[in-house]
Order: structure tokens, then C-alpha cells, then sequence
């Protein structure tokens, strides 16, 4: 059950912030599951073609100005393979670090 603790804080701090549209909640729900399938790691990896069928998010464009957005808010820490096989690596971050 204490693998749910990190994952509902994150959620409730999504909904809290009135600067995020429905784009970036789709999207950390698509960052959600991806750490569940990963088991919890941190960091983790995941492919921005599978975040971004999860979110249903169809421009790239789109997908990589929200996850910007996201990183600049202080939710998630991102590095980008740029390798066609190797997925990217994330990293979802808690309060505490935000504010380091």
C-alpha cells in the first residue's frame, strides 16, 4: 500500500494547481501509470509515443510544450533519449525537492 502514498500525493498536488488545464492532468495521468508500470522506480522509463497514446494527446508538439510546462512547475524531471529504442528517462519529484 506505501507504493500508493507517492502517487496519490502527486495527484492531489495536480489538482490543486490552478495553473494546469486538462492537458496537463491527461498527461500526468499518463506519467501515473507509466510509474506504476515501472514498479514505483524513480527514475523510471517510458516512450513518448506510449504517454502519449495514453493521454491521448495526438500533436507533438503539443505533448512536448505540456511536458515543459510540466518540468517548469516543478512536477517531474525529464531526459530524452533521442535514441529511437531507448525510452526517455522521468523522474516524478515531491515537494520537497520542488522547493531545493
Amino acid at each position: 500500500m506505501e507504493s500508493y502514498d507517492p502517487i496519490t500525493h502527486f495527484i492531489d498536488r495536480i489538482v490543486r494547481d490552478d495553473r494546469l488545464r486538462p492537458i496537463h492532468i491527461s498527461l500526468s495521468i499518463a506519467l501515473c501509470q507509466a510509474w506504476a508500470l515501472n514498479e514505483f522506480r524513480s527514475p523510471y522509463r517510458t516512450s513518448r509515443r506510449d504517454l502519449m497514446a495514453a493521454s491521448h494527446i495526438r500533436s507533438k508538439a503539443t505533448y512536448h510544450k505540456v511536458l515543459a510546462e510540466l518540468t517548469k512547475f516543478g512536477y517531474l524531471k525529464s531526459s530524452p533519449s533521442y535514441h529511437p529504442s531507448k525510452a526517455s528517462e522521468v523522474e516524478i519529484l515531491d515537494e520537497v525537492k520542488c522547493q531545493s
